[in-house]
């Protein structure tokens, strides 16, 4: 029953009824007329609550009348009924988050972010819509992350509830699927003793990601699974909302929610920071410049990563291609720092739409760093072309691994990239400098068997 559950056949056909459902629930909060910014913290604030044994038992009471009540008390308790479960909702969110050791700034900016909810009209004065919210997603996300531990449900949603809003892409986030923060994790062979740190948390994805491989690798440790959880997971996010979020989402995936840093990740308190916690690895996928002078480019992002990291850490950057090519300017300045201080290990291509479900037509490459070891002369550097995926569009699903192809196309990345294996239209190994293009299509050899 066990190897059902959680087989690879039984994961596709719970996530396409997820994919529903949060069809379905966007569109209900549509209509009840919630900002989309709000709807994933809504989502994740009922999720957090629902994990309140009394709060799970309490909710369906509300508003529940006795025969004994006349007409006027009845209509009164109806009435109430909504304001006071927005306000419980809230409250056992609030304690939960206390309990769990979130203080100070943390916990009042928290408290600020899913304020909302107690003053929201729909939320607050309609009768039954927030009861038969909690319902809803009780029934269908809740027992979605109870099978199927370690997957980020929230930024899956929030990628839903923003599709059609526009209000995030001005600001560059772009969110890394699923698969790709595992292949993340297998490329920096992270195993029970890393520290992993992201300095763009997002949704916190690539945490999650690495959580699920430390636990694996932990073999049932409790202690150490514990320790994991605890301090093995440092992530720094900048925006309010999304800090809430990633904190929600760290909260419900029941782990190291207090190491998450609200601020800035070029501030040198936080630096200093991270660095006393000695971090082994780093992923990031920093947010994409929106074409404006004084944004801040991306690999100055995977340098600040690459700073807190210890000597011989790895970092793994997904990075538009253009930081890759380009030959002048600051990104060609960015990059000649780069070689000076670290190694660039490989530069992976990816799959032109692999952003196609955040809706961004970015092409991006994954670059591979060793941290704090100056780039040799004479070393040859890996270079992927990797393009395909397996994965394919379908309407309504954005990109997903139709045929299953996805772990056997994975297998032979790593190998080939571990190994430093060169192979025809796939990879090819070259010795670059600042001053060339970092990708694999400048120096691969075309297999003319295939033409």
């Amino acid at each position: 029953l066990e190897g059902y559950l959680k087989s690879p056949e039984k994961f596709r056909q719970d996530y396409n009824t997820l994919l529903d459902f949060t069809k379905q629930l966007n569109e209900t909060l549509h209509s009840y007329k919630i900002l989309e910014s709000q709807r994933s913290l809504l989502i994740s604030c009922i999720l957090i609550a629902l994990e309140n044994k009394a709060f799970k038992a309490a909710y369906p009471l509300f508003g529940a009348t006795n025969a004994k009540d006349s007409a006027e008390e009845k209509k009164k308790k109806v009435e109430n009924a909504s304001k006071e479960l927005a306000n419980y909702l809230v409250d056992t969110v609030s304690n939960e988050l206390k309990n769990a050791n979130i203080k100070g700034d943390k916990l009042d900016n928290l408290n600020i972010q899913f304020g909302f909810i107690r003053t929201d009209t729909s939320l607050s004065t309609k009768r039954d819509v927030l009861k038969n919210l909690i319902t809803d997603i009780d029934k269908n996300i809740n027992s979605f992350i109870k099978t199927h531990e370690y997957f980020d449900v929230l930024g899956q949603l929030y990628i839903e509830f923003l599709r059609y809003a526009n209000s995030d892409k001005g600001l560059g986030i772009v969110l890394t699927p699923p698969h790709i923060t595992e292949l993340f994790s297998d490329l920096a062979q992270v195993n029970k003793n890393s520290i992993a740190y992201d300095n763009c948390t997002g949704t916190g994805g690539f945490l999650i990601s690495a959580m699920k491989k430390m636990i694996e690798n932990a073999k049932g440790d409790q202690e150490k699974i514990k320790e994991i959880k605890k301090n093995h997971l440092i992530g720094v996010e900048y925006q309010a909302h999304i800090f809430a979020l990633a904190v929600s989402n760290m909260y419900i995936h029941q782990d190291g929610k207090t190491n998450i840093i609200n601020g800035n990740c070029f501030d040198d308190d936080i630096i200093s920071e991270v660095k006393s916690r000695k971090p082994t690895v780093g992923f990031l996928n920093p947010p994409y410049k929106a074409d404006k002078k004084n944004d801040v480019e991306e690999l100055e992002f995977v340098l600040n990563n690459l700073e807190c990291l210890v000597d011989g850490g790895t970092c793994v950057a997904i990075v538009p291609m253009q930081s890759a090519l380009s030959q002048t300017g600051k990104i060609f300045e960015l990059k000649k720092k780069l070689l000076e201080q670290h190694t660039l290990e490989a530069v992976l291509s990816m799959p032109d739409e692999l952003f196609i479900n955040s809706d961004v037509g970015v092409v991006a490459c994954v670059m591979v760093f060793t941290a704090h070891k100056p780039h040799p002369k004479n070393k040859e550097t890996f270079f992927g072309y990797f393009k395909d995926d397996g994965f394919e569009k379908r309407k309504h699903k954005g990109r997903i691994d139709v045929h299953g192809k996805w772990e056997a196309i994975k297998e032979k990345w790593v190998g080939n990239f571990r190994n430093g294996k060169e192979e025809p239209g796939v990879s090819v190994k070259q010795v670059v400098s600042a001053h060339d293009e970092w990708c694999a299509e400048a120096y691969m050899e075309t297999d003319y068997s295939k033409l």
